[in-house]
């Protein structure tokens, strides 16, 4: 039966209609001869069914042939080892869809897809085909008995539900070109215990597989062969495609074994091709992968990490190469005996099983993990044993701290070798890379540390270790900080400079031309502490003040007592302060600059006995200080910033308000809140809070001692006692230190004496213009020291203060001006001097306006 044999020809099946042909040969769609002629068979409907028994079916022999089976309707192909074949002929097309759930082409033979010419097969929307025996070796040919590169077979499988079922070996690209594509949720199977080959030919043609889409599956047998001969092949699984082979892939097999590879170029690709965008990883499921050629047999892993990291189990061997271009790729099986190359120039290669053959780590590739690789490592790029950060426990312990082993040689081209830790004394668990063989050229060494509290080493901390020769040098990019500590990088131990091993050490290097003698200066600080007390310290001090510095002279508001009963002001101050300290007994400088306005004004005032008053009034402020932190052993340095606001009232009592003598007793209360950062050199911003409550009482007595018709000297001994009750949120910075103050606030005390002149001159003779200089000298005491704390939740702490700030010396000098009857203004200078070079400078002018 050949429809179409020179001519044009049409059936269709449907609506349950059924047609059965029974034959000894063979049945043609598009012409038994060179003829040509096409024909075209269509069933569609669940009822319609087509039957062709003891015959082989060739859709396209010399002409054009289709077959369309859609809606349901049914192929079944009986009795014939040869069952169907599309393009018999290098003339001839052949074209099969089946499409829809239900639809089935049912074949106890098997299937030919391009047998000389082009051949497309499309099974959508939940179709299947089915083969079910072997003829000439195979159940599933898709590509050619005698063609060349111009022709091919075509196979697509698309949609969820759609399925191909092969019941012998599977075969894509023969004689002619292959292509398979199995998508968005389609699978083909390989049954029993067949195999698949992939580019089976002596020609030079291309051939190629892609799965890609979610539950999109190649379960492909046995073992999959890729590249025979000349031919090249292509296998591509992404988007969450999944390959599964029980035994193995060979990849550029040859004649099937190792003595004779493949001439092609053959390729797994997880995900995108080298060149192209990465694309989502799909599933590699096998337990063993040969490339067999080297520089021919390629594994191209260029994938996103969407979905997390890719892992692929699989042992690996032969002598091709491994391409790491993009995303995470965990290996974990057993490759010991691999002996291509490795590149690594994109992404991610961890290594947690073992590893043969050279690896090369590119500019911008990453190599990790806690296996063994046997073979020599060249570094230009990142090599991150524990790149994934390990989790720190209640209890203090950590996992996941990685150690990487290269039984090779190491050679560092200018790359950086990046560590985990737990940073603290000599046993502290670390990542760490051993080198079997020897090491040469630079290495950059990073240390990332993971909730180490710090602490003192003796011998060091053990991270690179060198069996070979250690003819490398590694140098510390950045800085390795915990807790309070600064960590150095060591060639050899401590007791042992030329064990050939390098070790962190809370201690300076050997200096240039040292010959190996380690200078001795203690443990080294990190200035970041001091950013931290230059912080505190800031925020206590930024609104303290005494009532001169708040309204100056404050009996100036007298004069308009013959015009109201109750006079009251408005009043406004700047200043502005440098102060210098030390911490960590001499290793750290901290200078601090702020500056701070202040406004306020009276809103009652009360008298019992017409010469006494008190006076009743609200404020508020801004204020900013920056901090330097610097260290005198080390270049390295740290900054600190704190800004915030204050909300207060204060009250004020004057036993003669009128001939300005006495007693007096002023009072203040603020609550002040602060944003705060520390930023270390090479280190992440540390951000937190603090707020506080600070309090004041303070009391003087004026004496006049001298007095002439336009000026009188005062003398005025003060006494002033103050809470500084700012504190810090504890804070945990990114490096896993928990920083805290040590001390919840502090009193400060003041004790001394002012002495001012107050007169005006010839030319201010009744213009209610006086001006008043004055000096000040004070002893100012604090209780406590600014101290903070930086410690682990179950390790001892360690806790540095703000040196020389328990006794102080303060001198003021300044003027207050009354520049008429409603307004005065006022500024000094002020200098402070402590023990340890302690020092503080401070301007201040301030306004007030009386009505």
């Amino acid at each position: 039966m050949a429809p179409g044999n020179g001519h044009n020809a049409q059936l269709t099946l449907s609506d349950g209609g059924q047609l059965t042909v029974t034959g000894t040969r063979l049945m043609t769609l598009g012409g038994d001869s060179a003829t040509n002629g096409s024909g075209k068979l269509f069933v569609t409907g669940e009822d319609a069914k087509f039957t062709l028994t003891s015959a082989s079916l060739y859709v396209g022999q010399y002409g054009q042939g289709e077959l369309q089976v859609s809606g349901g309707g049914k192929v079944y192909l009986e009795g014939a080892s040869r069952g169907m074949v599309l393009a018999d002929h290098k003339t001839s097309t052949g074209i099969v869809g089946v499409d829809g759930q239900g639809s089935l082409i049912d074949i106890q033979g098997n299937l030919t897809v391009g047998g000389d010419g082009n051949g497309y097969l499309n099974i959508t929307n939940g179709g299947t085909v089915n083969t079910h025996s072997v003829y000439n070796g195979y159940s599933l040919l898709i590509g050619g008995f005698n063609g060349d590169n111009t022709v091919g077979g075509y196979v697509l499988v698309d949609g969820a539900g759609s399925s191909l079922n092969v019941g012998g070996d599977m075969y894509i690209g023969n004689s002619s070109s292959g292509i398979l594509t199995i998508s968005d949720g389609a699978k083909v199977n390989v049954l029993g215990s067949a195999n698949s080959y992939l580019a089976d030919s002596k020609n030079d043609v291309e051939n190629s597989v892609l799965v890609t889409g979610q539950e999109s599956a190649w379960n492909a047998g046995n073992i999959l062969f890729i590249g025979r001969d000349n031919s090249s092949g292509t296998l591509t699984v992404n988007n969450g495609g999944e390959v599964t082979v029980s035994q193995g892939i060979g990849v550029g097999y040859g004649d099937y074994s190792a003595s004779a590879p493949s001439d092609g170029i053959n390729v797994i690709n997880i995900g995108g091709a080298k060149g192209s965008a990465a694309q989502a990883a799909g599933y590699l499921n096998t337990p063993y992968l040969q490339l067999f050629t080297a520089d021919k047999s390629i594994l191209n892993l260029n994938h996103t990490d969407n979905s997390g990291s890719y892992l692929l189990g699989a042992d690996i061997d032969g002598s091709g190469t491994i391409n790491q271009l993009a995303g995470t790729t965990i290996l974990t099986g057993d490759s010991a005996g691999f002996s291509g190359k490795t590149e690594v120039s994109g992404g991610r290669l961890i290594v947690n099983g073992e590893l043969g053959g050279q690896v090369n780590i590119g500019e911008f590739g990453t190599l990790g993990g806690g296996g063994v690789i046997y073979g020599n490592v060249e570094n230009a790029g990142l090599l991150a044993p524990g790149i994934v950060q390990p989790q720190t426990f209640a209890n203090g312990t950590s996992s996941g701290f990685t150690t990487l082993t290269i039984n090779g040689n190491y050679n560092g081209n200018g790359g950086t070798l990046l560590l985990n830790g737990q940073l603290s004394g000599d046993s502290s668990p670390t990542d760490k890379l051993i080198v079997n063989g020897n090491t040469s050229g630079l290495t950059k060494l990073m240390v990332n540390n993971i909730s180490g509290a710090g602490n003192e080493t003796q011998e060091g901390i053990q991270v690179v270790q060198v069996n070979g020769l250690s003819d490398g040098s590694f140098v510390l990019e950045g800085r390795a900080v915990a807790g309070a500590y600064e960590y150095f990088l060591h060639s050899g131990s401590k007791s042992v400079y030329d064990d050939g091993h390098w070790y962190l050490r809370s201690e300076l290097n050997d200096q240039p031309g040292g010959g190996g003698e380690k200078p001795e200066p203690g443990v080294i600080i990190r200035p970041e502490p001091g950013a931290y007390i230059g912080n505190l310290a800031a925020a206590n001090a930024m609104f303290m003040h005494s009532l001169h510095d708040r309204l100056g002279e404050p009996r100036y508001t007298e004069s308009l007592k013959d015009q109201t009963s109750t006079p009251t002001s408005m009043w406004l101050r700047i200043a502005g302060s440098r102060a210098e300290s030390q911490s960590g007994q001499g290793q750290i400088n901290i200078k601090t600059n702020s500056a701070i306005v202040q406004l306020g004004g009276d809103v009652a005032q009360w008298t019992n006995n017409q010469t006494d008053r008190l006076h009743l009034g609200l404020m508020a402020g801004y204020g900013k200080a920056d901090t330097s932190s610097g260290s005198t052993l080390i270049s390295s340095s740290a900054k600190g910033t704190t800004d915030g606001y204050s909300v207060g009232a204060y009250a004020t009592w004057y036993q003669n308000d009128t001939d300005r003598t006495g007693l007096y007793v002023d009072s203040w209360l603020q609550y002040g809140w602060f944003n705060n950062e520390v930023k270390g050199d090479s280190l992440r911003n540390e951000r937190y809070d603090s707020d506080g409550i600070s309090a004041s009482i303070e009391t003087g007595y004026t004496l006049k001692l001298w007095q002439t018709s336009d000026k009188a000297l005062f003398v005025e001994p003060q006494a002033q006692v103050t809470w500084l009750g700012v504190t810090m949120d504890d804070h945990l910075e990114s490096g896993g230190t928990n920083v805290s103050q040590a001390d919840s606030g502090y009193l400060q005390t003041r004790l001394g004496g002012r002495l001012f002149l107050n007169g005006y001159s010839d030319l201010d003779k009744g213009r209610q213009r006086t001006f008043q200089p004055f000096a000040e000298l004070n002893w100012i005491h604090n209780t406590k020291d600014n101290k903070i704390n930086f410690d682990h939740p179950v390790t001892s702490a360690i806790n540095l203060k703000q040196e020389g700030i328990r006794d102080i010396a303060e001198l003021k000098l300044g003027v207050e001006g009354q520049i008429n009857q409603n307004l005065t203004t006022w500024f000094h200078i002020g200098q402070q001097l402590g023990s340890q070079d302690y020092k503080r400078t401070e301007g201040l002018v301030g306004i007030k306006y009386s009505f």
